[in-house]
């Protein structure tokens, strides 16, 4: 290390000291180095105009105290960046938010819109990148091998499979096979009537219409589809009134035949409470699953997306990522996205360090299985002041009970574990472990504190 790169590591250590936490030091000041120091000035170079702006307006001083203080007097400070060098994509995402000159009133502001985009779980997407859902762009591995055979089956001659009901947990392509069915009927069957909704916004648009006095308008919008989708139906569970719309919705698509297509993160059999008459249609045509994604599917996913991407990424930091992200194919993508940014940043090639503070940020519980359902537990037990031990008991005192219920709760929903394997950990059967997470679920619409008890829960097991 020559005297240049050694006096910029000792002025960065202190720099590191003030701007917290490390994401926001790396972001703006990942490869700032001392390009040459005279008696009176100091000249610094970083890779992009974005952030020789953002630390000029909102680091500068910061950036002179940690000169002073290392070198022991005051110089001129400037800073410049290669023109050369900018950004492949990253500068076009906030062109419009840095090609003025008003800086210094609303650096704050910049900051936390570039901020979000690298640490917001839901990343803004354009419209536009809906139509790359498509059968093509589905990788396909084992697990899910059957599920998109299915939703291709329907795409190509609908109410083949008629309802087709796909299950599985968050974040493993169910939605994208949704897309990829609407986008297949566009193109090969544009006449027919597409109807997509999530069952939250069925059941909002329901309780608007009987406010408004405007039902049959509500009826004839989805009771006219060729093609009705609904994204996690399992939301519907427990609402009286739009189980009731949505079971003569069905039957009034079913006996036109028309498609009809589900989606849920668990099988029909366990959602609950659910009237028996829209089971047992749910469970009366075809259907699929989604498991988590095997080693090799997550490996091709992270190969497939960082080769869109122009990111460069070793076999070794594939193979490492696809060990570290398990379960959820849109955690890959989302840490895909943000090692993409941090390398348009700051030129960062992609290293375990890089790959780890990514996946810090947006699954902050990313622990192996068996560690995080005991902590889990230890969490739950400590705020209900019981024991493991009593956890896992056959005791059945209302506070044991009620921790017990929560736990396999939060285990359901923080694993990809199964009921029987949940079951397993107490020492009970599936209908058990069942009967316990729709106490839950009841409790959090009927109980008020319910939902902040587990909001408050699941940041401590996360912390």
């Amino acid at each position: 290390m020559n005297e240049l790169d050694s006096l910029t590591s000792a002025i960065l250590d202190k720099i590191k000291e003030k701007v917290t936490p490390k994401t926001i030091f790396n972001l703006w000041f990942g490869d700032f180095k001392i390009l040459s120091l005279t008696d009176d000035k100091i000249l610094f170079q970083t890779p992009t105009e974005l952030r020789k702006k953002i630390i000029e307006t909102k680091y500068f001083d910061i950036l002179k105290n940690a000169i002073n203080s290392t070198l022991g007097f005051d110089l001129t400070v400037e800073i410049t960046y290669p023109e050369t060098n900018a950004p492949k994509n990253y500068e076009n995402l906030f062109e419009d938010e840095y090609k003025d000159d008003n800086w210094q009133k609303d650096a704050d502001e910049r900051e936390r819109n570039i901020s979000a985009f690298l640490n917001e779980e839901n990343i803004p997407k354009n419209k536009n990148l809906l139509k790359e859902y498509t059968f093509e762009n589905f990788i396909e591995g084992s697990s899910n091998k059957f599920a998109k055979a299915a939703c291709y089956a329907v795409a190509k001659e609908p109410t083949c499979y008629n309802p087709l009901f796909i299950y599985g947990h968050s974040g493993l392509g169910k939605t994208h096979l949704l897309y990829a069915v609407i986008n297949y009927i566009k193109e090969n069957h544009p006449k027919l009537k597409i109807v997509y909704r999530k069952s939250e916004d069925f059941m909002n648009e329901l309780i608007s219409a009987i406010s408004k006095s405007s039902t049959e308008a509500f009826k004839e919008k989805y009771r006219s589809a060729d093609i009705l989708l609904i994204d996690d139906i399992q939301f519907i569970s427990g609402k009286v009134a739009t189980q009731e719309e949505f079971f003569h919705t069905f039957a009034a698509l079913y006996e036109a035949d028309k498609q009809i297509i589900l989606t849920s993160d668990r099988p029909p059999k366990e959602i609950n409470p659910l009237e028996d008459r829209l089971r047992t249609r749910f469970e009366g045509g075809l259907l699929a699953d989604v498991q988590p994604p095997s080693f090799e599917l997550r490996t091709a996913i992270i190969r497939k997306k960082a080769d869109s991407m122009n990111l460069l990424i070793s076999n070794e930091m594939v193979d490492y990522m696809a060990e570290r992200l398990q379960n959820n194919i849109r955690q890959i993508e989302g840490a895909l996205k943000r090692l993409n940014a941090l390398y348009n940043l700051s030129n960062m090639s992609v290293s375990k360090e890089s790959i780890d503070q990514v996946i810090s940020i947006i699954d902050p519980g990313n622990i192996p299985t068996d560690a995080l359902v005991e902590k889990i537990l230890t969490v739950v037990a400590k705020n209900y002041g019981v024991t493991n031990d009593q956890l896992k008991s056959k005791k059945k005192t209302d506070s044991i009970a009620n921790a017990r219920h929560m736990s396999i709760y939060i285990i359901r929903k923080l694993t990809s574990l199964s009921l029987k394997e949940i079951g397993n950990i107490f020492g009970r059967d599936h209908t058990t472990v069942m009967a316990s997470i729709n106490k839950i679920e009841i409790n959090i619409k009927t109980m008020n504190n319910t939902r902040s008890q587990i909001k408050k829960l699941l940041a401590e097991i996360k912390s």
